[in-house]
């Protein structure tokens, strides 16, 4: 579980909810899990239409091996539900097996890629970059939040970034 003293608090700059920490994290440290419902890729097809015209979708494609599940947080999730995207994250995702060695079900986890300062808000990238060393633990959708069968959102919408870092690619 979450060892650290984390926050939920509203953006100043439109990008709605976000999470800072309120201690100092070490670079390398565990800091979350991606909790949710786990539903079929073809139920997150259905519900991405949905949240797409809500403007907000929390599905997270669990495609390690085969795109068969994803992880829903809409309705049932942790805080982790709030952590935003940043073309310059202080967060990667990692595909975890813990007692158990179905591969269509990795639990998602967040380690810290830096030290994190107290204060400082969470991120990762959405539109993650695999490094090739790291392929193996990270073989994740390139695109956390859109469904990923064929004619989903993520082939339809085109969301502008606000990350505001230097690095932005302008477009999630």
């Amino acid at each position: 579980g979450i060892r650290y003293d984390l926050c939920i608090f509203r953006t100043d700059d439109g990008r709605g909810w976000g999470v800072r920490t309120l201690e100092k994290i070490r670079k390398n440290s565990f800091v979350m899990e991606y909790v949710g419902e786990i539903i079929t890729s073809e139920e997150a097809e259905r519900r991405g239409q949905i949240y797409d015209r809500q403007g907000a979708t929390y599905l997270f494609d669990l495609d390690y091996v085969e795109d068969v599940y994803t992880v829903d947080a809409a309705y049932y999730g942790n805080i982790s539900h709030f952590v935003n995207h940043s073309c310059d994250p202080n967060l990667q995702v990692y595909n975890v097996f813990i007692d158990n060695l179905d591969e269509r079900l990795p639990r998602i986890a967040f380690f810290a890629t830096r030290t994190i300062r107290a204060g400082e808000e969470l991120t990762f990238d959405y539109n993650m970059q695999v490094d090739p060393v790291d392929m193996e633990s990270t073989r994740m959708d390139s695109n956390f939040g859109l469904a990923g069968l064929p004619g989903s959102p993520k082939k339809r919408v085109r969301i502008e970034c606000k990350c505001g870092t230097e690095s932005c690619r302008k477009y999630l």
